[in-house]
């Protein structure tokens, strides 16, 4: 059987069809042909993973109607502006650069979506500043299926598995993880909170996945109206300007069951009240 290099994975879309291959059942020896991957290489995305609460893609596919999306999702955003799952080897630690006013914040992730203690690492790259390790095989495993394993500038995260009632969420994650731009990146003193009045907004990742964010949004509502950017190699910006930026806000924060305290702000200016 022919194998794929080294190193490499499958997409999500692949793992995606591996789990649907596996539901009709062909064995992992036989998906592992199909895809030039191991069987036991197969077998691991299809291992239960019960520590957990993100669901993967096929599990989001697998989940009944009405069951609350708000959380897992917003994690899933934050992680993936933040940062990464190592698909190289166990236990596929996941690693977020920070900033330093999220530092305690941002350990609600493990209570949030792990079912038993999590253990974190802190330490101070002097590439990427503050960074949080957590060396979890379940969570880690979780966000590979996502395809969340290289530079957020890079982010390929296939959002149609997102539905739309979780999207905002999944927004307002990307909004508060991100390090480099406006409205909670890119600032010169790390005292600086950020301002709900910010006139340019911009969200970092691959082509493709800027392009899918900006055509779901605007399913959404014309008034969610960015451009796409581009960035001399770096990947591409999804930039919303002037009234955009507010209806953006506005729907990444109606309902933030989940938000960073850096965030208070926005909560204030934008949630939507009891008689709205």
């Amino acid at each position: 059987m022919t194998m794929r290099s080294p190193g490499t994975i499958p997409g999500p879309d692949e793992i995606y069809a591996i789990h649907e291959e596996r539901a009709a059942g062909l064995t992992p020896r036989q998906i592992g042909a199909r895809h030039e991957i191991s069987g036991v290489t197969v077998s691991q995305f299809l291992r239960p993973r019960t520590n957990t609460t993100l669901p993967t893609p096929y599990e989001m596919s697998k989940t009944p109607a009405g069951t609350s999306l708000v959380i897992p999702m917003y994690w899933l955003g934050f992680i993936t502006a933040a940062g990464r799952a190592s698909h190289r080897s166990a236990p596929h630690t996941v690693v977020l650069s920070l900033d330093a006013g999220d530092l305690e914040f941002v350990q609600a992730l493990g209570r949030d979506l792990l079912r038993t203690h999590a253990s974190y690492e802190f330490c101070q790259s002097s590439h990427d500043g503050h960074q949080l390790y957590i060396r979890e095989r379940d969570l880690g495993e979780s966000v590979i299926q996502w395809g969340v394993t290289t530079d957020p500038r890079e982010a390929a995260l296939p959002l149609d598995y997102i539905p739309t009632d979780a999207l905002p969420h999944f927004v307002r994650g990307l909004l508060e993880g991100q390090m480099r731009h406006a409205p909670f990146g890119g600032r010169s003193r790390e005292s600086a909170l950020p301002s709900p009045r910010v006139q340019r907004l911009s969200i970092p990742g691959s082509p493709f996945f800027v392009e899918a964010l900006r055509r779901r949004l605007r399913q959404s509502s014309e008034k969610l109206d960015g451009a796409v950017e581009g960035t001399n190699g770096a990947g591409a910006l999804l930039t919303f300007r002037g009234a955009a930026v507010d209806a953006l806000l506005r729907y990444a924060y109606r309902n933030p069951l989940r938000s960073s305290p850096r965030a208070d702000k926005f909560v204030k200016a934008f949630a939507a009240t009891p008689s709205s």
